[in-house]
């Protein structure tokens, strides 16, 4: 969805002031200079002063383009937004949306869910999970050329070997 262009001392302290990720596919380019501006894209130039306006317009772009589902539990039906979900997992034939503290069965399949959220900050990561890269706390590196994702709910997710080389290519690492 995002795209940030900035001096390279700055990139690190703008990325953490205004909570963004950058994807692969954008349609926005967010930039402390107009010389970095593309013509094809929707451009967001500022002073870098004024990132915490800028921080709460970005937000409201990811919030109106934000894709629900209706996910089932044991206490009922709701509805729930992309950005909460941590992840996305199949258990037994059935998907569960994991949020921080909450699992509910969504009635779709795992293909269906990322082809709905392909412009959004989730990845497949295996054949079985779809993360949403913004709930990610740590990166750890695992054997046979994984990795395990831990979650800001606690949770841990294996990058499968399959989908590691995307993985990394996705987030930069």
């Amino acid at each position: 969805m995002f795209k940030l262009k900035a001096p390279r001392g700055a990139r690190a302290r703008l990325r953490k002031k205004l909570k963004i990720v950058d994807s692969k596919q954008y349609e926005y380019v967010v930039t402390t200079d107009k010389e970095n501006v593309e013509p094809d894209k929707i451009n967001i130039v500022f002073p870098e002063d004024k990132a915490k306006q800028v921080n709460r317009i970005l937000n409201s772009i990811a919030q109106g383009e934000d894709v629900y589902f209706v996910g089932e539990n044991p206490r009922g039906i709701k509805h729930i937004e992309s950005r909460r979900i941590h992840y996305f997992v199949v258990e037994q034939e059935e998907v569960y949306a994991i949020l921080r503290n909450n699992r509910f069965r969504v009635r779709k399949k795992l293909y269906e869910v990322e082809e709905l959220l392909k412009d959004k900050y989730f990845i497949r990561v295996s054949k079985f999970a779809l993360v949403n890269i913004n709930k990610i706390d740590y990166i750890k590196p695992a054997i046979n050329s994984k990795l395990i994702l831990i979650m800001k709910n606690g949770d841990k997710v294996e990058v499968n070997r399959r989908y590691y080389k995307t993985f990394k290519q996705t987030l930069n690492i």
